[in-house]
């Protein structure tokens, strides 16, 4: 379509195409620099001709775009428009893709995923890496079920994809009903919980939700079942002995007690734990150990180690933690919230070694000072194709929105489509 521009000193605007035209009275608010306008079509002969034309400038309208925007939106913008919406839970960054994604092909949820990876794994590299990600980011996508659901996930990093992220959960659950994603009937007001069923590679998790009529105020869900790989395992490290366990609880995680006077989880340390936790991980992977799930064949390799300071408190008390933690994951990444897979990992761990009771309320505290609870909801389960001793954590957190983002990928852009990290 030729377009083209005549601004008028009565601050008009006309467009004119081939087909009709259509003139735009606007009012520039000086404080501001942007144009609020209202639009008028004059009526031509072939108007179905231009109806991409004037949806788009409808929408730039209704946007309050500035004129500029829109001609590099709709005339001359060639690049691959993605956006998000930016979301945190407990302090650790989750983006969320909801449009621009290409048609990924599969049927099933992870035959998706691996078609995303395979044809389209630029998106995840330009979102989750610098510059306009992190080194610590991490973030999803959120499709149309696959099954039964009300929504799919997948789940991304700096490093590659992950099958399960609470936080994760958590926030695209609190996206879904708080930008009214849902069907109406699914919503419930406070004390009643909304019910929200997610698929995710290693199943359909079961979620529940406080809706105040505004906020989410907090999100349950029934993490997959915990059950432990190798227990007592030590590891000679730079600091002596280490002895821990390797916990399955959607991925596999290395947990190990410390001491606050040796290594306190605090901000402060955390070059110190990323330098532990990298190594940790470099060792239990030379070791030659099978950590694999015969359930979902897709999970293999330690993901990450989870480093523990442990608290005596009242066991019915949910007001102070049971411990302060941080997950070391990835590529010497440090989670800023309690971890929603980790607590479960954690809470699992110790109801199988008999540490806790299912009626135990167990709260875990960040390196930040956020915190999730956890409780046992589910015993006598097997895992692993019936060849461990399993249980069900449930965790509850909460997630805040930030804003929504439009992204360009530029295939021209060396840097930037791919993104790039600087490693630790």
């Amino acid at each position: 379509m030729l377009v083209t521009l005549h601004q008028y000193w009565s601050k008009s605007i006309l467009w004119k195409s081939n087909c009709c035209s259509h003139i735009i009275q606007f009012q520039h608010n000086l404080g501001y620099k942007r144009y609020r306008a209202r639009m008028q079509i004059l009526p031509s002969h072939d108007s179905n001709h231009d109806t991409n034309f004037t949806d788009a400038l409808f929408k730039c309208f209704r946007r309050g775009d500035t004129v500029q925007e829109f001609f590099f939106g709709f005339l001359e913008n060639p690049m691959h428009t993605i956006t998000t919406v930016e979301t945190h839970t407990c302090g650790e960054p989750f983006r969320v893709v909801t449009g621009g994604l290409p048609k990924l092909t599969g049927k099933t949820l992870l035959e998706k995923r691996n078609c995303l990876e395979r044809e389209h794994d630029h998106i995840r590299l330009s979102l989750m890496r610098e510059p306009r990600g992190h080194y610590d980011m991490f973030g999803g996508f959120l499709l149309d079920p696959v099954e039964e659901g009300d929504a799919a996930a997948l789940f991304m990093n700096p490093s590659g994809y992950t099958d399960q992220c609470g936080h994760g959960i958590i926030a695209i659950v609190t996206l879904l009903i708080q930008l009214r994603k849902l069907p109406e009937k699914h919503y419930r007001l406070k004390p009643d919980l909304m019910s929200v069923k997610l698929e995710t590679t290693v199943g359909i998790l079961q979620t529940e939700a406080c809706w105040n009529g505004q906020k989410v105020e907090y999100v349950k869900f029934r993490n997959t079942p915990v059950w432990i790989l190798k227990e007592n395992l030590t590891i000679n490290s730079s600091v002596g002995p280490i002895k821990g366990d390797i916990v399955f609880n959607g991925a596999f995680n290395f947990f190990a007690e410390f001491d606050p006077a040796v290594l306190e989880v605090k901000p402060e340390s955390s070059n110190r734990i990323i330098e532990l936790g990298g190594e940790i991980k470099e060792i239990i992977q030379k070791m030659g150990l099978d950590i694999s799930s015969k359930d979902f064949p897709q999970i293999k390799g330690l993901h990450g180690v989870d480093f523990v300071n442990s608290r005596r408190k009242d066991p019915t008390d949910e007001t102070k933690p049971n411990q302060k933690s941080v997950l070391v994951l990835g590529d010497k990444q440090i989670d800023r919230s309690p971890c929603g897979s980790g607590t479960a990992g954690r809470t699992g761990l110790l109801y199988l070694k008999g540490r806790i009771s299912p009626e135990h309320i167990f709260v875990n505290e960040s390196i930040i000072g956020s915190t999730f609870k956890a409780k046992i909801v589910g015993t006598n389960i097997k895992a692993n194709c019936n060849t461990k001793k399993a249980c069900v954590v449930e965790i509850q957190g909460q997630a805040h929105l930030l804003g929504r983002s439009e992204w360009w990928l530029d295939p021209e852009d060396e840097i930037g489509y791919r993104g790039f990290i600087i490693h630790r």
